[in-house]
């Protein structure tokens, strides 16, 4: 090869993009196809945990089974840089910082005062000023609301209220101005219903609204100041105080005690110990114990920190974020009676064509068959059943307001029919979210918790403290004195405030009859040690009255506190500590953690009066103790849980929990409730999450009961998870963190007590006012009896209306022309199926309503083999309107007695039909059992009747209509082809398989 020869170099192929735009055509939404996602969790993590942190989006949600990404973003946001956005976390130049700016939790905290150009003094005020205008206020946007205008036209968005408008204008637009009226002021009543009963309830849940904010305690410029919360800003030191709310994000430089609770947030129940130290980077967010977080409460101890987010940037607007992105799915009734809307419309133009079709072959005039095809539009489209779904929907609602039940919207009434996974927030939902003493041992003796006084002994006698030597009255006092809860005079009794774990000492000796007030007035505090790390157990030190030595009372760690005490106090004597005894107690502090109690050692003891003036910080664990027992203490379950568990599992839902504690603690809540019946408790570690693919989450989560460590973010990924596994979730919780899966889920249930937050009432379904959880069950029953009687409804005038065209079809084949009119349709429509329609809706429950299974989403309103019953019950009652219509023909020709004939038995079929239509398995020819009595139906079915006779008899409406008066032959034979299908409809429900679901 010569010299100069060039080889071509091979084309080098270009790399395919790392993102690309699969469907951008709605501004503010984006579906991306990412390269490397597929099969890749901790890619989907980073996308999901990053993408938020750009400024106007609102969620990401990455899938590792498709391999793309949707994105939901103010539209003002260019879509480029959104995308550079993540092909910047793809290539790892920029890091998340998941509410922690750049990792504040692992800085050193000087670091972090320093990157905030503060000091440990605060800000200046005219730093603070300045930064306020750069950042803004440190408010959160309020959760968005339905408006009153809002409310009443979410009435006019389904298929079925759309036809029913459509066919308005089309009776306007064809000289029909009565039928137009008519239908318009269904369409219209439908609306003020809705939304008068949703306003209601907007209106009640919004009464349930959390008070003002606590103000802000901050330094500035070394000057200590209470502020609105509003005005704090990064770089803000704020003190941490007993009882007060964490008003913003903040770095911890300082700690003394202090425990922050932070179960609204995280779900975690116990009170969280702070720290200055810093943590790993890497750590969950229930793990960073030199953050406290917006919303928490200190609960013990003080501190001090500097602020480092405010308002949206903080971890609640996160979570706030979170709910914003996240759409309500639709319920089952809402995608059926669309469903229904459509296959109406179809059966109407197929009805309409059929009409047109058969009229022309037999040469009937063009203007004749275009009204019997109007007719036909009228008689295929039911008008009564938007008036009664929502009329149904609105009862339900009414009947659980009276209940203590307050639901938002009307399709959830009917949702809770299909739901068959009821996910349940552990702390502050299933428990109480206040501590209480469960069990005490003492003086060799050991007390329980019981249902009538705060304590027991072993022969169910109620515990009554001694003299002062007496072991249970020493517990109680060393919990008294070794505390930093305050006593709050509220209607005149003594409320313990603070620490949850301290509050529930106090509050058994109040229950026990000490007088904690004059305890602490007599013996005043000289010293203090808190609990610490390598040191866990709290010491004071106190005055005694009449005495020079000083009292030492030490809480804490039974092990630590027991290798301290040289004495035990027992049966009224102080008796020197053996080593048999210290077995005997660490086996009864093992028994008592072994059912998931929070145990605490207790003791007391004297120190030298040279001691009492040295500084507390410096106070050296004291020896020589004298031993008085140990406490342990759990956040209780809810009364009446266990029961409510069994009623659940027997009407067929599966009972899950999530919660941010450790497993060991929830598995003992759902012991004590039965989450699982008699099966074993399945747990599910939310660390595992993100080793799992989509398809592998999916089938963990249908086994699990619990999932335990659960984060906001985590919840609402596991109601998705649920959900695509095809059950229909119920989600139950109170705090902020659980807002993203209330709204998520299928149905979602806020508690309406003091305690919940606004955040959870915003975005729930329904709001149980008063926690009270047995109210669930009722919610349920009357969501299914809804459902029922709904479907019992829309079964009704399905038959009836497919009577009607039927009754058209073959008038127009047999060449009888118009066999009814539209006003006559009309008429029968909204006088013989609306008001016997409406009278279902106050069915009551059949027995074993919650003994069946839930409802199938997927299963439509009406089956396929259901659709042939309701074609031989709606052939039966045409059946008779034709042999009327066709004995008057006979009579007097195919004219005004003939149509009145038919007119005349059609009502008179349909009103009967009602009654077939309460139960497809007992009646006069079926079943065993009478049905209970339905009053309101069968009021009525006389108000339709008396109408009836006032269309027949009252010679303006009759004109109105287009009947004449029929002589008494022709009234016999039309009334008799009425009764008749009543009683052939009912021979064949007596040989027909019972319908659970009527």
């Amino acid at each position: 090869m010569a010299d100069s020869e060039v080889l071509p170099r091979p084309c080098a192929l270009p790399a395919p993009p790392l993102v690309i735009a699969l469907h951008d055509c709605i501004p503010g939404r984006v579906r991306w196809h990412v390269q490397g996602l597929r099969g890749d969790p901790a890619l989907k993590t980073l996308l999901e945990s990053g993408l938020p942190d750009l400024p106007g989006l609102h969620s990401a949600r990455a899938s590792t089974d498709t391999g793309n990404l949707l994105t939901l973003f103010d539209a003002e946001l260019p879509v480029e840089r959104l995308r550079e956005r993540i092909v910047a976390l793809i290539r790892r130049e920029v890091v998340p910082t998941s509410g922690g700016g750049p990792g504040w939790h692992s800085l050193p905290a000087d670091a972090v005062v320093d990157a905030l150009n503060t000091s440990e003094t605060g800000l200046t005020r005219e730093a603070a000023s300045g930064r306020l205008a750069e950042h803004g206020a440190n408010t959160l946007p309020p959760p968005s609301s339905r408006s009153g205008l809002g409310i009443f036209l979410g009435q006019f968005q389904t298929l079925p209220v759309g036809l029913l408008i459509a066919a308005g204008a089309f009776s306007l637009l064809t000289g029909g101005m009565v039928e137009a009226a008519a239908i318009l002021a269904v369409v219209g009543f439908n609306g003020i219903v809705g939304t008068v009963v949703e306003s209601r309830s907007e209106r009640t849940i919004r009464g349930l609204a959390e008070g003002g904010q606590e103000p802000a305690h901050v330094l500035r410029g070394g000057e200590a100041m209470a502020i609105p919360p509003e005005g704090v800003v990064p770089g803000d030191v704020i003190e941490l105080l007993p009882g007060t709310v964490v008003p913003a994000d903040a770095r911890v430089f300082h700690a003394r005690g202090l425990r922050v609770s932070e179960a609204m947030l995280t779900g975690e129940s116990l009170p969280v110990a702070k720290q200055a130290e810093p943590v790993r980077r890497a750590a969950p967010l229930a793990d960073r114990a030199s953050m406290v977080y917006r919303g928490t409460a200190v609960t013990a101890g003080s501190g001090r920190a500097v602020v480092v987010e405010t308002g949206s940037r903080t971890e609640a607007g996160r979570i706030q974020r979170l709910v914003g992105g996240e759409g309500r799915p639709p319920t089952p009734m809402q995608r059926q009676l669309d469903l229904l809307g459509r296959q109406l419309v179809w059966a109407s133009l197929a009805a309409c064509g059929a009409v047109m079709g058969l009229g022309g072959l037999r040469g009937i005039a063009l203007f004749q068959l275009f009204r019997s095809a109007i007719s036909l539009a009228v008689a295929a489209i039911p008008e009564g059943l938007p008036m009664v779904a929502t009329t149904t929907l609105a009862l339900g609602i009414e009947d659980m307001r009276k209940r203590g039940v307050l639901v938002r919207r009307l399709d959830a009434v009917e949702a809770l029919a299909s739901v068959d996974v009821i996910c349940f927030d552990k702390t502050g939902t299933l428990t109480l979210n206040q501590m209480r003493v469960i069990e005490v041992a003492s003086g060799g003796r050991r007390f329980r918790a019981g249902p009538d006084a705060p304590l027991f002994d072993p022969e169910g006698r109620p515990a009554s403290p001694g003299e002062e030597d007496d072991p249970l009255a020493r517990l109680l006092r060393v919990g008294v004195l070794c505390s930093d809860v305050a006593l709050v005079e509220r209607e005149g009794a003594l409320i313990p405030s603070g620490s949850a774990t301290e509050a529930a000492l106090v509050r058994l000796a109040l229950d026990l009859g000490l007088d904690a007030a004059v305890l602490r007035e007599a013996h005043p505090r000289l010293a203090i040690r808190h609990r610490a790390e390598g040191y866990r157990f709290m010491a004071t030190m106190h005055r005694q009255p009449g005495k020079e030595e000083a009292l030492v009372a030490v809480k804490g760690s039974p092990a630590e506190v027991l290798d301290l005490c040289a004495w035990e106090l027992r049966e009224g004597s102080r008796r020197p500590m053996t080593a048999e005894r210290r077995e005997a107690i660490l086996q009864v502090n093992e028994a008592m953690a072994a059912e998931s109690l929070r145990v605490l050692g207790f003791a007391f003891g004297g120190i030298a009066p040279g001691m009492i003036e040295q500084d507390a910080e410096e106070l050296a664990p004291v020896a020589g103790l004298t031993w008085v027992g140990l406490a342990g203490m759990a956040d209780p379950v809810r009364p009446g849980m266990a029961a409510l568990m069994g009623r659940l599992h027997g009407a067929g839902l599966r009972t899950v929990m999530m919660t941010g504690d450790q497993a060991v603690t929830a598995q003992a809540v759902a012991r004590r409730l039965g989450l699982a019946g008699e099966a074993p408790v399945e747990v599910f570690d939310a660390a595992d999450m993100e080793t799992l693919s989509e398809a592998a989450l999916k089938a963990a989560v249908v086994r699990a009961h619990i999932f335990a460590r659960v984060s906001p973010a985590q919840k609402l990924r596991l109601i998705r998870a649920l959900q695509e596994a095809g059950d229909r979730v119920a989600m139950i919780g109170d705090g902020i963190n659980d807002s993203p899966a209330l709204k998520a889920a299928d149905i979602g249930i806020a508690m309406g007590g003091a305690a919940s937050s606004e955040a959870a009432r915003e975005v729930a379904d329904v709001v149980l006012r008063s926690d009270d959880l047995e109210t669930l069950a009722v919610a349920v029953e009357r969501g299914r009896m809804t459902y029922v009687n709904v479907r019992k409804s829309i079964r009704y005038m399905l038959a009836t209306n497919f009577s009607e065209i039927l009754v058209v079809l073959a008038a127009t084949l047999a060449g009888f022309g118009e066999p009814l009119t539209a006003m006559q349709m009309l008429w029968i429509n909204l006088v013989g199926d609306a008001l016997p329609g409406l009278g279902l809706a106050f069915e009551p429950p059949e027995p074993g309503l919650m003994r069946h299974p839930p409802y199938s989403a997927k299963a439509g309103i009406i089956g396929q083999e259901e659709l042939g019953h309701l074609g031989a019950e709606g052939g039966m009652i045409a059946a008779g309107s034709l042999a009327a219509m066709g004995w008057g023909a006979l009579r007097h020709g195919a004219g005004a007695e003939a149509r009145t004939m038919a007119f005349g038995s059609l009502m008179t079929a349909q009103l009967l039909h009602a009654l077939t239509a309460r139960s497809a398995r007992h009646g006069p020819l079926a079943g065993t059992e009478a049905l209970p009595p339905n009053r309101p139906l069968a009021g009525l079915l006389l108000a339709s009747a008396a109408l009836q006779g006032l269309g027949l008899l009252v010679p303006g409406v009759r004109d109105a209509l287009g009947v004449v008066p029929l002589g008494p032959l022709d009234f016999v034979a039309s009334a008799a082809a009425g009764v008749l299908p009543y009683v052939a409809n009912e021979a064949l429900k007596a040989g027909r398989l019972p319908d659970p679901a009527s």
